[in-house]
Order: C-alpha cells, then structure tokens, then sequence
C-alpha cells in the first residue's frame, strides 16, 4: 500500500438493529370498530428540526501539525499532480453532519489519479484514513453529498451540490462497497483555527480529490489615505498607491473600503480642477489577460463608487494594469499583497 507523505482519522461503527414485530392485535369489538371509524386520524408529528452542527463537540487536537495544507500526496506520484490550486481567502462550504455549513479561509485543492499509482480506492481511503488519525482530526460527516434526500434538500441540483456549493471537481462516486466512503469530511481543531479536510473519490473511483479548507478573516489591507495625505502625494510624486479589498476575483468593492472611497471623493470636492488616473494593478497569480481584465473592471468600479458620491465621471479615467507593473516580488505572500493595489495618478 503506497505511503502518504502526511498522513491522518477516524473509524465509524454502524449497527443496525431490526425492529421486534408489533404483536396481533385481536378484532375490535363491533361498537369498538364503529367508535373508531368515526374518530378522525391524527396527523403525524413533523419531524424535528436538525440540530446545527456543534464544533465544540470536537476535540482540540494536541498533535504537532505541519505547515498547511497539513496532509500531503501519496509518494509514488511523479511529476506534478493533475489538479493543485491554492487560494489564499475564499468563501466556500464544508459537510458538517449532515448539513452544508458555510466557511471562509485559505483553500488548497489536490486530485491524484488512482491508477497512475497503482492505488485501489480502499488503499486511498486507509491513507487518509490513518493520515487524520495522526493529525488529530475528527470525521464529522453522516451524510454523502451524493444522498438524493440531502441533494433535494439542497436544491435538487446534484452536480451544484458538490462543485458548487462543496467546491469538489465532480460528484463522488457511488461507493462500490459499503466500507470504503466516497466522501470523507474531517474538522481539524486548533487552538487558533477550524480546518477542514475533505476526501473524496470520483470520476467511476478513477481519480481521488483532498481539499483543505483552514478557516480565517480576511486579512485586512486596507490603508485609509486621508484625502489631505493623497493630495499631498499627488503634489509630491505625481501618483498615490491606495489598498482597497475585492471579492475574490471580483470587482466588487468590499464594505471595508468604502471609507477609503469617501477619501477619493472628498479629494476631488476640494479640488475642482483635479482629474485623475484610477489604474488597477494585480499580483502575477493567474492569468495575466485575465488579471488585466480583472484589473480594469476594478478601476471601473472605483470609478462608479466615486462618481456616485457627486463626482463628475469624466474627471475620472479608469486603467487596467494588471500584474504588469509590480511594486514587490510577488514570489511572497508580502509582495504580492503590496502588489495588488489601485492607484490614483495625476491626468
């Protein structure tokens, strides 16, 4: 059986316990039978609602972890796997018993092929299986997404359910045998952090999928730039580098940085005569025509902000720079937050 390179628990125990048969009731009695007939059939009980998931519920692991994403590939792959994303903050969910809870963090999403290696579904599963064991981690889930009542009650779209609601690259697999899961969600407690670790196998039990998710707040980047200091920066260097936070490969302005958006506007009131260059720069993540993209849909947006607080929109030109004029090295996580910025230059 192949290795992982970290590895991780958790074993479930299921009993099933066939009902006694209700004993024969004997005839009713005439007058009885009637009386019954002619009593009305009460309705039966809802059921009761799902209790929301409780994350105390689980232990605090007290093992040394590594650095994320905590679990590591199977040793036998050669060269880089099919799938390896990260992404530092998103919102995404996570199968917490038998209900989707929502989550934001850090993302990693790995896939491996089975066969490249050699491995058979049961042996993946043992890996991880002993791998969360290690770690400390607890399995939490008592539904598969796959489950046509737990689908239907989350909107009827199977395909939806895992891709886009869990974030998985396809639908697990209908499990071939009853003891090897096709779905695996585990919650990692620390003292700082809830991390989540799911596993699952799909495309026929040909490929296997180990996305991390490692709950955070978004770090705060956002610098407010009094419009007295950008005005002075202009005067000075021609340019003011300001720090406003996006959606997530989005153009859409996060509440955090409408003051930032009240500053530029309360720049441009002071001075009439200014226009201004609102350029949109990227880190090197990605595509760069994509980023470049991104990048002017967000000065765009800057600019619709603005002008929607009583500034002239032709005062205002929107530029999309893209990854294409860095401030930093974007080989760390520093430079690249430093790199994704907007700026305002004199026109």
């Amino acid at each position: 059986m192949s290795r992982l390179t970290l590895m991780l628990p958790l074993a479930l125990a299921l009993a099933a316990c066939k009902p006694k048969e209700p004993a024969a009731t004997p005839p009713a009695a005439p007058a009885e039978a009637a009386a019954s007939a002619a009593s009305p059939v009460a309705a039966p009980a809802p059921a009761p609602a799902a209790k929301p998931f409780d994350l105390h519920s689980v232990p605090l692991t007290t093992a040394a972890l590594p650095a994320f994403p905590y679990v590591g590939l199977p040793s036998d792959i050669k060269g880089d796997p099919p799938h390896d994303k990260v992404v530092d903050f998103e919102r995404t969910h996570v199968l917490a018993g038998n209900q989707l809870r929502q989550v934001e963090g850090r993302i990693s999403h790995r896939t491996f092929s089975l066969s490249l290696i050699g491995m058979s579904p049961l042996g993946a599963h043992r890996n991880y299986e002993t791998a969360m064991k290690q770690l400390g981690a607890t399995r939490v889930d008592t539904v598969s997404p796959i489950d046509p009542a737990f689908v239907q009650a989350n909107g009827g779209d199977r395909d939806a359910v895992s891709q886009k609601k869990l974030g998985l690259i396809g639908p697990p697999s209908e499990p071939s045998e009853a003891d090897i899961p096709n779905f695996e969600q585990y919650l990692l407690r620390t003292p700082t952090s809830n991390i989540w670790i799911s596993f699952y196998i799909f495309d026929n039990d040909n490929n296997v999928g180990v996305r991390v998710v490692e709950e955070k707040a978004l770090q705060q980047t956002v610098s407010l730039i009094p419009a007295a200091q950008m005005a002075s920066a202009l005067q000075k260097d021609g340019h003011v580098a300001l720090y406003l936070n996006f959606d997530t490969d989005s153009d859409v302005i996060r509440a955090d940085s409408q003051p930032a958006v009240e500053e530029i506007a309360t720049l441009l009131s002071g001075d009439p005569q200014l226009k201004l260059k609102v350029e949109g720069h990227t880190d090197t993540d990605g595509d760069a025509a994509h980023n470049r993209t991104l990048s002017l849909a967000r000065a765009h947006s800057v600019v619709r902000a603005v002008s929607a607080k009583g500034i002239a929109a032709d005062r205002l030109s929107p530029v999309g720079v893209g990854p294409d004029r860095p401030l930093a090295d974007n080989k760390t996580e520093e430079g690249k937050a430093r790199n994704r910025r907007v700026e305002l230059v004199r026109a």
